[in-house]
């Protein structure tokens, strides 16, 4: 079908019908192809702009225009829109201000604002110029001023969001263009609607959109806001705007009126945030703070006590904001003021006008006092919710976001408070506390709010009291008694407290009777409701987290905390409390690590199937997540005894970890987690089960699709190398191999070590069979090792940790190494083992730790075995290496190679007999001490802790049953363990005193080299 405007008004007459059938569908993808059709766009434009199109129609021709323009509008772009076809909509874009319809105008303008991201500066310099033409045009016109105002909205709002590129500074420069035309305009109507007293809404309306325009315009529009004397006059009138339609609300309360007021307040609220200086700078500013105050003051027994009305929270959460902002300005200084750096004077002078006269000591006290009195205080309706539904209260308040409520953003604020004037409020605070607290006649929610000052005073009061003596005297006491509502808040905010103080200042004791508090507070009683229970659960969290826990102090409660943890989360009905829950029994199972007893572990255990069966609803279905994650905490808290989970956790591994299963999506990363545990702490006495060698497959899909835990996916592919490394012969084996090939090279550092390790454990245990090194070699992963070696240097740890699996392939078989290297190399087999040695070299020069250079030292000396090291030849000092070895045999042209490193490799071979004392079998203390020769995971196991010595075990967990086996793997297997460095070299040195040459490959060695050398082997 031709494109023309007849052709497109009937296909979107169809295409906008009611009714869904093939014509329609037929139309939508018409107008798909024509998007690509040269002129398309205008069209769309043309019939938006002709009010004689029904309603329908034009809507769909804007949405089109405006979807259009957003693909199709950058000249980049594959069938982007011409100049000419964008010249003309540019041009038509304003024609249609008199648009009787909102919808329509607020499209129309989104489509305008996104042609402006795109064209403004450079392709539409005359914007702002053209919108402030338009908007002294139409003073008169409400209905083209109205949705002109619409269009300057949102390409101010456009313009504002871009961070990158000319067009925010440019709308900077600009701006002042069009403020002087808004401020008029806000000016006349405000006067028009409010002098008449006839809240006349079509003109009220257009006021808003001014007074909207001028927020944006001001706080984005400009950089130094308070030097424009415009915006200075504006931003007085303002304030005596503000404080007018205040009084207005008291009579009325419209609700256009109240959004004016949201508007004032956004506007002083975006300022601070963005410019918080300018905001000071402002002649009137202490004023507006004086008045955010007044509002806090006045309207708080308002916000308390009515809740269905939420204008007058929402405005005071803002304004607490402010006061927030404005408070952390005047303490740090200026210091967190980045965007005027260069006005360091004027930051200087109005954070000491914030510090002086905005937050003078009797302000601040009297601050405190309002928000203790009135905005950190339980309302009526907390206690309902807390009664009806005390789950979900609990959750909220685990949850909520300080910015959202006023009350969580009051007692925000007023950690600030106490923070910044420690000095001055401590001494307030502490009276404060005590003469409510004293006093019989004050309700129980006033006593609460003076506990939640106490508790959240930690930081400022702790050296002016003695928690503990507190603790004893008060708190405790008052926790045991037994007056049903007053104690359940207590008990709630002695949790809280004690979350807050305990990790201050709280003793041994203090901790000890707190956990048997939190003990009573789970068992069964009326007082004891689920508020009280998740409470302490909350608290128990905080407690064992803290840097200051110690499991052995905690184990006399281990048992009654988890029957209690266990019984609450039977009555538990909540999705969000169940995973809470959860989450504190995994950290407590791992924090207290082996203490919690195999009974009560399995006990554990047992609960987790009816509980992954009645979160088979998708609205629970995150809390299999949980309970994956203390499944895999309880096998590694069974260690030699997990293999009793296996019943459960390996069908669910099976179930988790499969491709296109159903819970593949959310529970395979957690399914891998408990894998790998699993794999980690399989007994060593009980031998590998066919079900976990049958899931060794799986690990192919977990290396392809989860590279984003790598690291974690490449310790269980390990784990599968320490169990059984013949695994790594078959055609899955070989597979995973590729894939760590095509991956190395952007890996990152903690999965380069894991790689490494992975291999450096295949080598060692493949004795006898060469397979497993052939698929080394065949899946590409040696040619990518080699290769990542050979580089130029990028990060060294890394290229000494990938070339341990390579030493130890060079030490087994130095021959086979050389054949491998021949059959990956695209060189000459000399120049690829010149430059690999070199590397090596180098490397060797940058190890300390001497298990590792023990390793570099056996390797290098490896090549020096008669059947490679065929003769001594000096390199030609007049002509490049690699050109001798061009014109050699492979023979002779190795043996160069090797003759020209030699010198160096014993030199480094000394440095290493000087900081060893090798026994006879070539062991010494030296190679036993934690290092990076291993990573976290398979440290060596020290021999020599004090076992009586409860702190020194702390920390100290049992080991797995993988590092069992890689301690024996180690001290079985390891040269490093095995082979006497100074017998080695003495070997190697009575070997290649048989081949042509040798005196000459003597004479190439530095003199003291030599003589230190034999010092030491004959030592």
């Amino acid at each position: 079908m031709d494109l023309n405007i007849d052709s497109l008004v009937t296909v979107l007459t169809v295409a906008a019908g009611k009714e869904r059938g093939a014509n329609q569908k037929a139309s939508e993808n018409q107008l798909k192809q024509w998007e690509t059709v040269s002129g398309y766009h205008f069209l769309l434009q043309s019939v938006y702009l002709n009010v004689e199109y029904p309603l329908q129609i034009r809507w769909l021709a804007v949405i089109c225009l405006k979807n259009g323009v957003e693909k199709y509008w950058r000249s980049t772009r594959v069938n982007a829109i011409s100049k000419e076809e964008k010249f003309e909509i540019k041009r038509h874009f304003f024609n249609l201000l008199d648009e009787s319809n909102d919808q329509l105008a607020i499209q129309n303008a989104h489509a305008l604002a996104r042609v402006c991201r795109f064209d403004f500066p450079a392709e539409w310099p005359t914007l702002f110029e053209e919108i402030a033409g338009l908007l002294e045009s139409n003073s008169r016109n409400i209905v083209k001023l109205h949705n002109l105002l619409l269009m300057t909205n949102q390409i101010l709002k456009t313009l504002a969001s871009i961070r990158i590129g000319r067009a925010r500074a440019a709308m900077q420069n600009k701006v002042t263009v069009v403020v002087p035309h808004l401020v008029q305009l806000y000016k006349g109507f405000f006067n028009h609607w409010t002098s008449d007293g006839s809240f006349n809404t079509a003109v009220m309306e257009v006021g808003y959109l001014c007074l909207k325009n001028l927020r944006r315009a001001i706080v984005d529009g400009y950089e130094y806001p308070h030097r424009d004397a415009v915006v200075v006059e504006f931003f007085q009138l303002s304030l005596q705007h503000f404080q007018k339609l205040l009084l207005l609300h008291e009579s009325s309360q419209l609700p256009l009126l109240e959004r004016y007021l949201k508007a004032y307040v956004k506007l002083y609220t975006n300022l601070v945030n963005d410019n918080v200086v300018a905001f000071v700078m402002m002649p009137d500013s202490y004023q507006i703070f004086m008045t955010m105050l007044s509002l806090l003051e006045s309207k708080a027994s308002e916000i308390y006590n009515s809740e269905e009305n939420e204008f007058w929270e929402q405005l005071a959460i803002k304004m607490v904001s402010n006061l927030k902002k404005l408070t952390a300005f005047g303490y740090k200084k200026g210091a967190v003021m980045l965007k005027q750096r260069n006005d360091q004077s004027e930051v200087r002078g109005a954070a000491e006008m914030v510090a002086t006269q905005f937050f003078n000591l009797q302000l601040v006290e009297h601050l405190v006092d309002l928000l203790i009195t009135w905005y950190m205080k339980l309302r009526a309706s907390d206690l309902e919710s807390w009664s009806i539904e005390p789950e979900e209260w609990v959750n909220e308040q685990l949850q909520v976001s300080w910015e959202y409520q006023i009350r969580p953003c009051a007692e925000n604020y007023f950690q600030d408070l106490v923070s910044y004037f420690k000095p001055q409020l401590s001494g307030f605070i502490l009276r404060k506390i005590e003469s409510v607290l004293s006093d019989d006649s004050a309700d129980i929610l006033t006593k609460d709010s003076v506990l939640a000052v106490f508790q959240l005073s930690a930081n400022a009061i702790s050296e002016s009291c003695n928690f503990d003596q507190l603790f004893r005297n008060f708190f405790l006491p008052e926790a045991l008694k037994d007056v049903p509502l007053e104690n359940k808040l207590v008990k709630r905010r002695i949790c809280l407290i004690a979350s807050e103080w305990i990790p201050i200042q709280g003793s041994k004791e203090t901790r000890l009777e707190m956990y048997q508090l939190i003990i009573q507070f789970l068992k069964e009683s009326p007082i004891n409701d689920r508020v009280v229970k998740l409470t302490a659960v909350q608290t128990l969290q905080h407690l064992i987290d803290d840097w200051e826990f110690r499991k052995y102090q905690f184990q006399p409660f281990l048992t009654e905390t988890v029957a209690g943890l266990l019984g609450l989360l039977k009555g538990l009905e909540f999705t969000e409390s169940k995973i809470f829950v959860l989450k504190v029994l995994s950290v407590l199972i791992e924090r207290t690590n082996p203490l919690v007893s195999e009974q009560e572990l399995l006990q554990i255990m047992t609960m987790i199937p009816a509980m992954w069966d009645e979160s088979n609803n998708a609205n629970e279905m995150i809390v299999k997540n949980s309970l994956m994650r203390v499944l895999r905490d309880l096998t590694i808290a069974l260690n030699s005894n997990s293999n009793k989970t296996y019943p459960i956790v390996l069908p669910l591994i099976e179930l988790c970890c499969t491709p296109g299963s159903d819970l593949y999506a959310l529970l395979c990363e957690d399914g891998l987690e408990l894998w790998g545990a699993v794999l980690k702490h399989l007994p060593t006495t009980v031998a590998v089960p066919d079900q976990i060698i049958n899931l060794f497959p799986l690990t192919v899909s977990a290396l392809s699709n989860w590279t984003e835990i790598l690291p974690t996916v490449l310790q269980l592919v390990r784990s599968y190398a320490m169990l059984d490394f013949k695994l790594y012969e078959t055609e899955k084996g070989l597979e995973i191999l590729k894939i760590l090939g095509g991956y190395l090279t952007s890996m990152r550092d903690d999965s380069i070590y894991l790689t490494s390790s992975l291999i450096e454990t295949l080598v060692l245990q493949n004795q006898d069979s060469a397979q497993v090194v052939e698929n080394i070699t065949e899946s590409g992963l040696f040619a990518e090792m080699v290769q990542y070696l050979t580089r130029e240097s990028q990060t060294p740890n890394c290229e000494i940790k990938m070339s341990l699996p390579l030493l130890r392939l060079v030490h087994k078989n130095p021959v086979q190494f050389l054949g491998l290297l021949t059959r990956v190399t695209d060189t000459n087999l000399a120049t690829k083992l010149n430059s690999l040695i070199e590397s090596l070299i180098n490397l060797l020069k940058l190890v300390y730790d001497s298990k590792i250079r023990k390793l570099f030292v056996l390797a290098l000396f490896s090549f020096y075995d008669p059947a490679i090291f065929k003769e001594y030849l000096p390199k030609d000092q007049n002509s490049d290496l690699d050109y001798q070895i061009q014109n050699m045999s492979p023979e002779s042209a190795v043996s160069l190679v090797l003759s020209t490193n030699f010198s160096n490799i014993l030199f480094l071979a000394t440095h290493l007999l000087e900081e060893v004392n090798e026994n006879e079998q070539g062991d010494c203390e030296a190679y036993h001490k934690p290092s990076s020769y291993e990573d976290d995971d398979l440290t060596l196991i020290e021999q020599d802790q004090d076992e009586t010595n409860e702190y020194a075990l702390e920390y100290k967990l049992p080991p797995s049953a993988e590092k069992l086996r890689y301690n024996e793997l180690i001290f079985k297997l390891d040269p490093v363990h095995r082979i006497n460095t100074k017998g080695l070299i003495k070997y190697k040195m009575d070997s290649l005193s048989g081949i042509k040459g040798y005196q000459g490959l003597l004479a190439s060695v530095d003199g003291e080299t030599l003589e230190q050398l034999q010092m030491m082997i004959n030592k």
